[in-house]
């Protein structure tokens, strides 16, 4: 609708002439009561009489549609009204900074506001509201949100959006919401089967998110034709913040970085200048440092996790927790393996055991003060781990073990001569291990009774992550077992939820790590 300034001028006094006949207290006029009143008058079908009175006649056509409202025709308009809608909107302002009422005074602002201009010129004083008003309907912005950032819902409710809500929670209820908008976004996306306006329908309708629903709308306007299904951002970067705190490299001290085009060059200083001592009058030597470079390119990271229709078809916020969780989880274990296992190439990360550069020690070669010839080891050997490391100048600034549960259960077990446990209480209370912290992860498998130990300085260790997180659903697909067995997700009432990243991880400094190998476990 264009207005022009008089017809602008007619609408903003209709609206308060409105408000005042329905015996609203001029310096009690709130924004919601004006945008209210404002989008009633717009749906109603034009500018009409401010107080229902002196309109044109019904089939006066000599005007057209909002042509002479305003200019002085309706009685209503008078230089008192104008005063006291100067006053009203004066008021609104004032009251945006101030209390209702002055400490003190035992005098509410809104009878104070009565006694305004118009009562000095001998108008009549406004109707004082009623003892116990009768409460008044939300106010419906239509119209609102497209001109005023309010952050309001979409129904016109009080919440803000996803990220500021969010920021108010605590750890455990933003970590839950997390995982529940994430996985209401994956039920939504598989209901639609991967149509983004369509999954705006679906939780706008099944679930009653206007929010997330928004969110998909946005979403339909920029995602790629020949793209993937992808979770709205605001939900994604959720779910990423959840991901690689729930890798173990991550909380060791592991640092991410963007691959804003799916590579990332990062020089290192393999060897760095020295100052030297020099006689009188001779030359200065010199000592050039050399370079090196690390070079992250973007692999595939890809989970396959089959889940339950029951479980997708559940409207259950609780349900949506769980889809997001196992999503989480399945990718966090692909980042991890990956910077253990990784075999390096084209399509893999090198990961930590397989890199060549890396110190890697036998435990049985280490000697008897730290290892037994067929690698158990003694309390003296975390000690061990942790010199070789030092000995290379590395920072101290995130070192930390790792290693599989037996290994853990081992350390814990381990008694001094007379009877006493030497690492259990530490490890139980501050999880360190010779106090340094120490996570656990089963990616280290153990083979013939033997498995391995990773220490170093994980903040040499970089995550390179480039582009969104897709999400795919299929109930047709099917799915390979541990066993070996194909499994239909048809027959079995699944479907099947693919989630795509795209990560790489490199170290900085291969010799900020050593890996123990040969370790025995008794399980």
């Amino acid at each position: 609708m264009k207005l022009t300034q008089e017809q602008l001028a007619a609408l903003i006094a209709q609206v308060f002439a409105n408000l005042i006949a329905a015996g609203k207290d001029p310096s009690a006029i709130t924004q919601d009561d004006i945008m209210a009143e404002m989008n009633a008058i717009i749906e109603a079908g034009g500018i009409g009489d401010p107080a229902g009175e002196g309109g044109a006649p019904e089939g006066d056509e000599s005007k057209g549609e909002g042509e002479g409202e305003g200019e002085g025709g309706d009685p209503t308009i008078t230089p008192e009204f104008i005063s006291q809608v100067l006053d009203a909107l004066k008021a609104c302002q004032k009251s945006a900074g101030e209390p209702s009422a002055k400490p003190g005074s035992g005098e509410p602002a809104a009878q104070k506001g009565a006694e305004g201009p118009s009562a000095q010129k001998g108008a009549a004083p406004a109707p004082a509201p009623a003892a116990t008003p009768a409460p008044a309907a939300p106010a419906q912005r239509k119209y609102s949100s497209l001109f005023l950032s309010t952050g309001a819902s979409r129904d016109g409710g009080a919440t803000s959006g996803f990220k500021a809500r969010i920021q108010s929670m605590s750890a455990p209820e933003r970590r839950k919401t997390a995982y529940g908008m994430f996985g209401r976004a994956v039920k939504c996306i598989h209901a639609s089967g991967g149509e983004v306006e369509r999954a705006a329908y679906v939780a706008e309708h099944k679930f009653n998110d206007a929010e997330m629903a928004r969110e998909f709308k946005a979403l339909a306007a920029t995602q790629p034709t020949d793209g993937g299904y992808l979770v709205p951002e605001v939900y994604a970067d959720e779910i990423i913040e959840l991901l690689y705190p729930a890798t173990v490299i991550y909380d060791l001290g592991a640092r991410r970085l963007a691959m804003d085009h799916g590579n990332l060059n990062i020089p290192k200083l393999k060897t760095g200048t020295r100052a030297m001592y020099t006689g009188e009058n001779r030359k200065i030597p010199k000592t050039a440092p050399k370079f090196g470079n690390i070079r992250l390119s973007s692999k595939k990271l890809t989970a396959l996790i089959p889940m339950s229709n029951d479980l997708l078809r559940s409207t259950s916020f609780d349900n949506d927790v769980i889809v997001g969780q196992d999503v989480t989880k399945q990718m966090a274990l692909g980042v991890d393996w990956g910077a253990f296992r990784g075999t390096g190439g084209e399509f893999q990360p090198l990961g930590l055991f397989n890199n060549k550069a890396v110190q890697n020690i036998k435990a049985a070669d280490a000697g008897a003060s730290y290892a037994s010839a067929d690698g158990v080891l003694t309390a003296m050997f975390p000690n061990f781990l942790v010199a070789s490391v030092l000995k290379n100048n590395v920072y101290a600034d995130a070192l930390g073990f790792v290693f599989n549960t037996s290994v853990e259960q081992f350390f814990k077990s381990m008694r001094d001569q007379v009877g006493g446990f030497i690492f259990a209480e530490e490890m139980n209370k501050q999880r360190t291990l010779a106090g340094y912290p120490y996570r656990t992860t089963n990616l280290i498998d153990t083979e013939d009774g033997k498995t391995k130990i990773a220490f170093g300085n994980w903040n040499d260790l970089i995550i390179g992550e480039q582009g969104a997180l897709e999400i795919e659903t299929s109930r047709e697909g099917s799915w390979t077992d541990e066993a070996g067995n194909l499994v239909s997700a048809f027959e079995n009432d699944q479907t099947l939820i693919r989630a795509i990243d795209n990560v790489d991880v490199g170290l900085r400094h291969d010799e900020s790590f050593v890996v123990a190998t040969g370790v025995a476990v008794p399980v």
